[in-house]
């Protein structure tokens, strides 16, 4: 039996319909929209559903997506862009275009309070 190697079709729609054509961390309009695992997919992949659901994507311009998450790591974690294998992505609060949410699996997202 194969593994998931991606996100399927149903939440890479979910997903872009969530972005709106904006990067979800910086809010700017872009066309080049690259899908983000918050808690990575490691090598081969993974079993774990939750890892190519809505709660673990987000959607980021290249120069976020390379720019700040996979070239400042630390920064990524404490921002939850990115997620630690041994939480749940749907229970990681995520800085979203300067808002603190924690994102769902059917697409949308839930505002935090303000600390």
């Amino acid at each position: 039996m194969s593994r998931p190697q991606g996100f399927p079709p149903i939440v890479r729609t979910l997903v872009f319909e969530r972005c709106a054509g904006r990067c979800e961390i910086c809010n700017e309009w872009t066309s080049d929209i690259e899908l983000h695992h918050r808690r990575a997919r490691g090598m081969g992949s993974t079993r774990r559903p939750e890892t190519n659901m809505a709660s673990n994507a987000l959607a980021l311009c290249h120069m976020c997506h390379h720019g700040r998450v996979e070239s400042y790591r630390s920064q990524a974690y404490e921002n939850g862009w990115l997620v630690r294998q041994s939480r749940l992505p749907a229970e990681v609060p995520v800085l979203r275009r300067d808002r603190w949410v924690l994102l769902d699996d059917i697409g949308g997202f839930h505002l935090l309070e303000a600390a």
